[in-house]
């Protein structure tokens, strides 16, 4: 049985749950949702003012510092209170963001990485100087709860990259490293990046349909994927569940990124889309460029969309097949094909699926290329208000 320690503690949480959930309430409306006496709420309040988890504002959202005031009066999460840090590390960019208490955007800082294959080092010292440039933004860095690391591979639980073929990685301890650099400051966690755009993806998320029962679809240098199940990631025993990039769905891709024929990224990741381009004839050395031939009515660039749209259709057919999920998600710089092909995405799913198996939605994540480091800042902030990380392991 919990003791009325843990008892008022477990009430707080709801409370600071709730107002996290609504943005800001009076504290009839807070009563009534814990389901409590005004007196028991009352103090659940007090005690959150006075750690300054809480604050209140007037009806016209300004902070009051008085806790005296009008019934109109209403109490909303500090933003101040705790920040919380993500970093992106790909294969052309460095990102670090921050979100405050209230979960909110506060801070995006993005640079080109150094060199090309990304040294770990001298990755690893770039991030420490964005994270202390952000720091040296705050009036008490204190505020700071630590940092969480998104890398575009196959990560363990024990913070090691353990294969990121966009970086050219193996077997790279990227968490004490960074821990190393910032000393005191936390780095709690190294999470796939495919794990924290799903996250930032569902977040921020618009549209009417919920988003708790979705595969979430990273097509970038290489392909990441995340599985959501009741609102929870799907991680697996190693951590590793959700590696979509790397399922076999044919004999060979239209590139090698990995040692696995063809696999699912060698056909719908960024190099595949332009090697397959080279080979009919086209040429661009980068994404961009393979658009503007594309959006120009260029015959070797609309096949090479044809031919993506085939390749990701089977590869979602297997997912479909598998998991049954509810909405498919796409993101990431080559998830912008989709915008130019969903029917004929639609159209080739529907070919690869049994006539009674339901096809998930397919939609297009608005979120941009900050979603990843800002996902990562959202994990760490989940852990404030759940007490676990939003991980469901089998």
């Amino acid at each position: 049985m919990a003791g009325p320690v843990v008892l008022r503690r477990m009430n707080e949480m709801r409370a600071l749950e709730c107002l996290a959930a609504t943005g800001s309430m009076s504290r009839a409306d807070l009563a009534r949702a814990l389901s409590m006496t005004r007196s028991t709420s009352s103090s659940i309040v007090a005690s959150l003012l006075d750690e300054g988890r809480v604050q209140e504002i007037d009806d016209s959202g300004q902070w009051r510092e008085s806790r005296t005031g009008r019934p109109s009066i209403r109490l909303r999460l500090n933003p101040d209170h705790a920040h919380y840090l993500g970093a992106d590390i790909g294969a052309s960019f460095l990102r670090v963001a921050a979100v405050d208490y209230r979960g909110r955007s506060r801070y995006l800082r993005e640079e080109r990485v150094p060199s090309r294959p990304a040294d770990p080092g001298t990755v690893v010292e770039r991030i420490g100087v964005m994270v202390e440039d952000y720091l040296s933004t705050l009036k008490d860095p204190s505020i700071v709860a630590g940092v969480n690391v998104a890398v575009p591979g196959i990560v363990d639980l024990d913070g090691r990259v353990l294969r990121a073929p966009p970086l050219g990685w193996v077997g790279v301890a990227v968490q004490e490293m960074l821990q190393d650099r910032l000393g005191a400051l936390p780095v709690r966690r190294l999470v796939n990046d495919a794990n924290a755009f799903a996250l930032a993806a569902r977040s921020l998320h618009r549209g009417p349909e919920s988003l708790d029962e979705a595969v979430f679809v990273l097509l970038d240098d290489g392909v990441g994927g995340c599985i959501m199940t009741g609102g929870r990631i799907l991680e697996g025993v190693g951590g590793i569940a959700g590696e979509l990039g790397h399922m076999p769905i044919g004999e060979a891709g239209f590139c090698n990124l990995t040692a696995i024929r063809g696999s699912f990224e060698s056909y719908v990741a960024r190099q595949a889309v332009l090697s397959r381009f080279q080979t009919l004839g086209g040429q661009a050395a980068h994404l961009a460029e393979y658009l503007d031939a594309l959006d120009t009515g260029d015959k070797a660039a609309r096949q090479v969309l044809e031919d993506w749209s085939w390749q990701l259709a089977r590869g979602l057919a297997i997912v479909t097949t598998l998991l049954n999920p509810a909405t498919v998600v796409i993101g990431g710089r080559v998830g912008t094909l989709f915008a130019r092909s969903e029917k004929l995405v639609q159209e080739a799913l529907s070919r690869n699926l049994l006539e009674q198996t339901p096809g998930p939605r397919l939609i297009l994540s608005e979120v941009g290329p900050e979603g990843v480091a800002l996902g990562a800042a959202m994990m760490l902030h989940e852990t404030e208000f759940a007490g676990e990380p939003v991980v469901a392991v089998t």
